[in-house]
């Protein structure tokens, strides 16, 4: 009973099936009131799942009635043959095979014997067949399908119920997609192949391939509508890309953002004018531009260098506890140990964001530039208006936002936040530019500080500004101070790779 309630459960998910679960219910009431299902009930079942393709639920079902009406204890009563006990037990099954059965006749020394009869001329009542029971003997009923087993075929693809269909005699193409409900829309009706299994001298499978075209086959054309043998499947194809929708999202100064339908190879420029371009405030150079494919793949090196960190960082606060040679450096080593951990989890909760770098111009000059790529589905594009801030952070005085000029350098705007604090590494400052890269200032050209009236170490110049609106100035801190940090090679880089892929600053 409780096989069979799951199996309702599974029907009820399905509103379309609520039906087959009611009768489920009608099986379930008759074993209470008879101690047994009505006859045919479950078999007409299983034939009911198989046609709505739930074939798992088919068998589980099928199982569960040999287990009650074929495996049934009963009481041996005097005198008891062959007969008795089987109609005691509710008779045989539609599916029973009226050939051979077997009596295993079990003894007190764990021996066993089988008696074989003719169960049509036992149930006739023919005492060559209908034979005495002895106490503890077993009667085993054989289902014609273990004889001779149900035959199928097989349909996959575009049609409405693909699965597994009862082969029968002189069955086409046709009554197999027929018996599958139809074809979809979609269907590549040019084309279809069936797959066909041959065992050669009884040894070996030979898999062959035929194809047909389905329309002529669906029309009867018997040149196309074959007729096939057990095991066969058919394989309906879906026309290439039939359907298959890409979306873009477009937000911001964008003229008409929104989410926006693609087709397959629509590159950026002609999504941007088919938008209606860019409204007058669009900051092009914060584009910031996502992709989903891009960002499992960033997400997929981030775990993978969290992993790699957290069996080197934790190995070796390991080793260094187990060699501690005080009390004090026991101590001293478990609160690293901690610190590592820290640092580990803080890791783990970064998550990439998919962001591309990309270079946006007016929509006439990008067409045919390098510029101008080809867009996938789930990609989205925000165009920001102008942010005339420049942040910084991390290890300075005063953490802090300030307005942009174009006459001030990166150390301007550290020193317009109180300078560097004590445990500043001033030598790998790096700038979080607002298109989504990340760059390094450079000390290597000599450029004009206005706030200094001075000519000063700094890189200004070439295609990019090196300070522009919207740009982030991080200052990371010396690693060196932390002795376990310095067994982490170019920690430094590696802590601004993660700026770039999460968008966010680890703090050590």
């Amino acid at each position: 009973m409780a096989e069979l309630s799951d199996i309702k459960a599974e029907l009820n998910k399905d509103v379309r099936l609520y039906l087959l679960a009611s009768k489920i219910e009608e099986i379930e009431d008759t074993i209470k009131a008879e101690n047994r299902p009505s006859p045919g009930a479950m078999s007409s079942l299983q034939i009911e799942l198989e046609k709505v393709n739930r074939q798992e639920l088919a068998v589980r079902l099928k199982k569960l009635e040999k287990d009650m009406q074929v495996k049934r204890q009963i009481n041996l009563m005097g005198n008891m043959k062959v007969k008795d006990a089987i109609l005691n037990a509710g008779g045989l099954t539609i599916n029973a095979s009226l050939e051979n059965g077997q009596i295993i006749h079990q003894y007190a020394n764990n021996e066993y014997r089988t008696t074989y009869f003719n169960v049509a001329r036992a149930m006739a009542d023919d005492p060559r067949d209908n034979l005495l029971l002895q106490d503890r003997d077993q009667i085993i009923i054989h289902s014609i399908w273990e004889k001779n087993p149900k035959k199928s075929v097989f349909v996959a693809g575009d049609v409405t119920n693909p699965g597994t269909y009862k082969f029968t005699e002189n069955m086409t193409v046709r009554d197999l997609v027929f018996k599958s409900g139809s074809v979809l829309d979609s269907a590549y009706l040019e084309e279809a192949e069936i797959t066909s299994t041959e065992i050669v001298e009884g040894k070996t499978g030979k898999m062959a391939h035929k194809s047909i075209n389905l329309r002529k086959a669906l029309e009867g054309d018997s040149a196309h509508n074959l007729t096939l043998a057990p095991n066969d499947r058919l394989l309906v194809k879906r026309i290439a890309d039939y359907q298959n929708v890409r979306f873009v999202n477009l937000t911001g100064q964008i003229t008409f953002a929104g989410r926006y339908p693609i087709r397959k190879g629509e590159k950026l420029s002609n999504l941007i004018e088919r938008a209606g371009g860019y409204t007058q405030h669009a900051y092009l150079r914060g584009a910031y531009f996502t992709r989903e494919r891009v960002r499992e793949l960033q997400q997929k090196g981030l775990e993978e260098m969290t992993d790699r960190m957290e069996r080197d960082l934790l190995s070796a606060g390991t080793e260094q506890i187990s060699k501690a040679a005080s009390i004090e450096e026991l101590g001293a080593k478990k609160g690293e140990m901690e610190q590592r951990k820290l640092f580990i989890e803080n890791l783990k909760k970064v998550k990439a964001t998919g962001r591309m770098t990309i270079y946006l111009t007016d929509v006439k000059t990008m067409k045919g530039s390098e510029y101008d790529f080809e867009l996938e589905d789930g990609d989205s594009l925000e165009i920001p208006e102008k942010n005339n801030v420049i942040n910084v952070i991390g290890s300075v005085m005063s953490q802090g936002s300030h307005l942009y000029s174009d006459r001030l350098g990166y150390q301007d705007y550290i020193d317009a936040t109180g300078g560097y604090s004590y445990y500043a590494d001033a030598n790998n400052v790096y700038v979080m530019k607002v298109d989504g890269s990340a760059r390094k200032v450079s000390k290597n050209f000599l450029g004009w500080s206005s706030s200094r009236n001075r000519w000063e170490m700094t890189a200004r110049g070439g295609e990019v500004r090196q300070i522009e609106p919207g740009d982030s100035i991080v200052v990371p801190e010396k690693t060196e101070r932390i002795a376990w940090l310095r067994e982490i090679k170019d920690i430094t880089q590696i802590l601004m790779n993660i700026a770039v892929v999460a968008g966010v600053v680890i703090r050590l």
